[in-house]
């Protein structure tokens, strides 16, 4: 194995550890677990087996492994890409329900002040001088 291999390597468990490791979420915390070692072992395996990668790349009508991964990340990146867009879209309208209760409130407790302090002459304190 060459130092570029174990370099690899080493940066795949890194990032798969750190992936496990540190994205929120628990109720999809034990599949992102496994996703992370799934794409960590087959990294290692492409890494130290790169003839492997060749021949599934064959296999699927693709004539180098390098070309293979490329599509695979391409693919990858959309699924990324559509994951983000619907999880902002859900914050979003979480942000905006949000927005929605604090308004009521503050209205709700601003009719409540006013019902409490009615404007009137009596009440009516911006003519006095302290």
């Amino acid at each position: 194995m060459i130092l570029f291999q174990f370099l690899l390597i080493l940066g795949v468990v890194i990032a798969a550890l750190l992936v496990g490791r540190f994205l929120p979420g628990d109720r999809s915390l034990a599949l992102k677990r496994i996703l992370a070692l799934l794409f960590a072992a087959g990294a290692v395996l492409a890494i130290v087996f790169p003839d492997a990668l060749t021949t599934i790349a064959n296999f699927f009508g693709v004539g180098r492994g390098v070309d293979f991964l490329l599509y695979l990340f391409i693919l990858a990146t959309l699924l990324f890409a559509a994951a983000m867009v619907r999880g902002k879209a859900r914050s979003d309208a979480r942000v905006t329900e949000l927005a929605r209760a604090m308004a009521l409130t503050e209205a709700r407790l601003a009719e409540q002040q006013e019902r409490k302090d009615p404007p009137g002459p009596d009440n009516d304190r911006s003519g006095d001088t302290a």
